[in-house]
């Protein structure tokens, strides 16, 4: 659901943080590749409503302090809505598919992590292929994360389903790429119920998703 700035903002500071019944197998899970790598990547279906209050509820069960979403770091340097608003129709910002909605700008207010960092980038220009793109896109993603973390805090990475593979057919996603260079990394998918995710190492059941409202 798109929404103009004032009936987003209000979304934002109306947005519910609800309590989350974790699966206790999958938190333990969760806590393990945390201490093993220092961060978690987190797999999502982009555009629910739910999921900044399960990032919110999870980021305390884990004690993470330093959140990472898969949003270009050349438009989503600050967070100031007012700046946003005034980027272009065509940014990335207005694009609609669910990456960016009330609910993160919420879950930032209210988890005032130490450290954002916004790891995707704009496409310079259409890539010659889905797998040409993959091969080059999920390279960068990991290296512009590894480099802009600081290790000393506790990092949850949101990032699209595909992303959070530890492999696939058109070529190595971000995550393969990642544990590469930490061992031991397990990613974690958020499963809503009815919404079909890739395989992962770590699963966290969900109810059912209601569709997320974004800037628009």
């Amino acid at each position: 659901m798109r929404a103009g700035l004032p009936e987003f903002e209000r979304a934002v500071r109306t947005y519910p943080f609800a309590a989350v019944d974790f699966d206790a197998d999958a938190l333990a899970a969760a806590r393990e590749t945390l201490r093993a790598t220092g961060l978690l990547v987190v797999g999502e279906p982009h555009g629910v409503y739910q999921t900044p209050a399960v990032v919110y509820a999870l980021a305390q069960e884990l004690g993470v302090r330093a959140l990472a979403f898969e949003w270009s770091h050349e438009e989503m340097h600050t967070f100031d809505l007012e700046r946003l608003w005034s980027l272009p129709p065509a940014s990335e910002f207005f694009c609609g598919d669910g990456r960016i909605t009330a609910g993160h700008f919420a879950l930032l207010r209210q988890l005032a992590p130490e450290q954002i960092i916004a790891f995707d980038r704009l496409d310079a220009e259409p890539p010659a292929s889905w797998e040409e793109h993959v091969r080059v896109r999920d390279r960068e993603l990991a290296e512009r994360l590894l480099a802009e973390w600081d290790r000393s805090l506790p990092l949850l990475v949101l990032t699209g389903a595909f992303h959070a593979q530890l492999a696939a057919p058109e070529g190595d996603p971000m995550a393969a790429h990642l544990a590469r260079a930490l061992p031991g990394l397990r990613p974690a998918m958020l499963a809503y119920e009815g919404m079909p995710m890739p395989d992962a190492p770590i699963v966290f059941p969900l109810p059912a998703a209601r569709p997320a409202i974004v800037p628009g």
